[in-house]
């Protein structure tokens, strides 16, 4: 059952290739948590389906929540920044050059 191995992938690049699908990866890379939210709660939605999806309507849905999720942000939809660390900021320590 698709749902079921979806809930064992580990990374959102084995979820792209569970469904057979490609992906950008530069913005996978930037945006990894945003899509793996966004494509979370389309498939909380599709899940409170009654009746409830077949496997092979599942397998299609899941496919497309995906691509949603990612092309919002490949094709530059979302107005949000690029998510940032804020403790990164705080470690930053200034390199001071010799003269």
């Amino acid at each position: 059952m698709l749902a079921a191995q979806v809930k064992t992938i580990e990374s959102v690049e084995d979820l792209f290739a569970l469904l057979k699908l490609d992906f950008d990866e530069h913005t996978v890379r930037v945006y990894r948590l945003h899509i793996l939210r966004s494509f979370g709660e389309i498939i909380t939605s599709i899940e409170a389906r009654d009746p409830a999806p077949t496997d092979e309507e599942r397998s299609l849905l899941y496919a497309s929540a995906l691509l949603q999720a990612h092309d919002y942000y490949l094709t530059g939809q979302c107005t949000c920044d690029p998510p940032v660390f804020p403790g990164l900021r705080k470690e930053l320590i200034p390199l001071r050059l010799k003269k």
